[in-house]
């Protein structure tokens, strides 16, 4: 007899994540009152109507006068009702997508540099877009959409019992029945859930490659082959949009099925009971209105059980992204650059690009170094080794005597400044681009602003340190934007300055002027990684070193 295949459990969701889940459907709660008011309101009128209809069968002018008036104020009562349920929705919804947001970013930034820089930065786009236009849209949404079907069914439920006490109970056993159906429905969602996020994110990090290199397929004409490539992905994402929403509409209508079987049952037992004399005129109104209810609600119910239970592969899929795999335990702080910074038969490697080999140099407190050598021999690599972004293959960095490993990088990156060649601005003022929003003196902001070029610059801007980057940096040239980074890293006065193409977009004579004065830093380490050199400037450095083939060697004579 062959063995029945077990089922693989399903992955449940980490600790953390339920936490903020539960506290964004938590924000759902206010949202109940005034869709209970509402259906209370549809209730009441519902009742009223009944009643008016009985009354003018048995001629109760009277009666009838003494409910109109009640009528129409419920009926006026729908407006401002209506308006506050859908603004209580959009909060709600716009506050618990900002809590997934926030959460996501959080958990970005606690993301090990060395995992997220060997990443696409497209994944975590797609996350934050795709993904959570998904979570926004088939979770939070359907859960709205839930909680006001669940209370417009017990309004139902209510209306029915004024009928045949039987109705509601029945009505609330089937209803109880389609919801685990819904659920269980889901699950078959999930993978193609699944699949069609993965599809947005690959679709993502095509668009973004390709808007990356707008210049060269400019240059070379490659319009129509990137026309074409967009084209068939874009249909395959459409494709996988079509398959989730045929695979709905199965779960949809075998549901809709079900509860319109349901509901013409229970037609047919009210008509029977109306024949019997058990139910008036206005009875048999109210039960219509009991029963479209009820058939509203669950059909609503139908729909959005299973997108909630589906979106289960997206959180899943983000959450993994989030996952640091590198697990090294970071046990000593650092208080600063005392002694010397040792590179001791370091290896690494990107996949199979065997970049550094046994590489062993040393840089001593307030030494000024020198990198150079062939692109790809590893010179930004030992900077990145230095900033901490990677950790080393095989071998130590140590630091006063400390693998670089078990450093907590919260307090290593204090002491260090970086001066990148693709620097990054924000929208606000000079001052807070230069400080990165610490407290500095104006002392120490201007001394900066002169050590790096910067100082005619300021005196051209009628708002001095006030005045507003905008856009990355737009309204400033490629030397200005460099002039602005290399001050960043004389203001932080750190024990560490690492430097990866600082001069590539200055002029000679500000180059050589503003290396310099970094040269003449007192206490302060400075590690270049550059391709232009001055033969007067070179001499003031303490070592040159070249990396070439994975090594590093001392060049002698400086």
């Amino acid at each position: 007899m062959a063995k029945r295949k077990e089922k693989t459990p399903r992955q449940p969701f980490p600790p953390e994540l339920k936490r903020t889940i539960r506290r964004a459907l938590l924000m759902l709660l206010p949202s109940a009152l005034p869709v209970a008011v509402g259906d209370a309101l549809n209730v009441y009128l519902a009742i009223l109507t009944q009643r008016l209809l009985d009354a003018s069968l048995t001629g109760q002018s009277d009666y009838i006068a003494r409910i109109v008036a009640p009528f129409f104020i419920g009926l006026a009562l729908f407006i401002p009702v209506d308006l506050l349920t859908s603004f209580m929705r959009g909060c709600y919804i716009r506050r618990a997508n900002t809590l997934m947001k926030q959460r996501y970013v959080q958990r970005v930034f606690a993301k090990n540099i060395s995992e997220f820089q060997s990443e696409n930065r497209a994944l975590y786009l797609s996350n934050i877009t795709n993904d959570m236009n998904t979570v926004e849209q088939r979770y939070f949404a359907s859960f709205f959409s839930i909680l006001q079907s669940s209370i417009t069914f017990f309004g139902g439920i209510f209306i029915l019992s004024m009928t045949k006490s039987w109705i509601p109970v029945v009505a609330s056993a089937v209803g109880v029945l389609l919801i685990f159906i819904g659920m269980r429905s889901g699950r078959t969602l999930e993978k193609s859930e699944g699949e069609r996020s993965d599809f947005l994110m690959k679709y993502t990090v095509f668009i973004r490659e390709f808007l990356s290199a707008f210049r060269i397929i400019k240059s070379h004409n490659l319009e129509d082959k990137i026309e074409k490539d967009f084209n068939r992905r874009s249909t395959d994402v459409q494709w996988k949009r079509y398959e989730l929403d045929k695979k709905e509409t199965v779960i949809q209508t075998r549901q809709n099925a079900m509860f319109g079987l349901f509901i013409a049952s229970l037609l047919t037992f009210a008509m029977l009971a109306v024949q019997g004399g058990g139910i008036t005129t206005g009875g048999i109104l109210l039960s219509i209105n009991g029963f479209g209810m009820i058939m509203g609600s669950l059909h609503q119910m139908a729909e959005s059980f299973p997108a909630v239970a589906s979106v289960r592969s997206v959180f899943l899929s983000m959450e993994e992204n989030l996952e640091n795999k590198e697990l090294s335990v970071e046990t000593d702080n650092f208080d600063g650059f005392d002694g010397e910074l040792v590179f001791e038969e370091v290896s690494f490697a990107y996949g199979d690009n065997q970049v550094l080999q046994d590489a062993c140099f040393t840089l001593r407190k307030g030494g000024k170094y020198l990198m150079i050598g062939p692109s790809g021999g590893g010179k930004s690599t030992i900077l990145r080794l230095v900033r901490k972004y990677f950790n080393p293959d095989r071998g130590a960095v140590l630091v006063d005597g400390v693998n670089l490993v078990d450093i907590r990088r919260e307090s290593y990156f204090r002491h260090i400044a970086n001066v990148e060649q693709q620097v990054f601005l924000f929208e606000d003022t000079l001052r807070n681009n230069l400080t990165l929003y610490k407290d500095y003196s104006e002392e120490d902001i201007m001394r900066a602003i002169e050590g790096a070029g910067l100082s005619d610059y300021l005196e051209r801007l009628p708002d001095g340190l006030e005045h507003i980057i905008v856009d990355n940096g737009k309204n400033l040239s490629d030397g200005e934007r460099a002039r602005a980074a290399i001050a960043r890293g004389l203001i932080a006065r750190a024990d560490l300055l690492l430097l990866d193409e600082a001069f590539a977009s200055l002029d000679e004579q500000v180059a050589r002027s503003i290396e310099k004065t970094l040269l003449s830093l007192d206490g302060v380490t400075v590690l270049s990684v550059s391709h232009v050199l001055f033969p007067d400037t070179m001499p003031l450095y303490d070592a040159v070193f070249e990396v070439k083939r994975g090594q590093v060697t001392e060049l002698r004579p400086v």
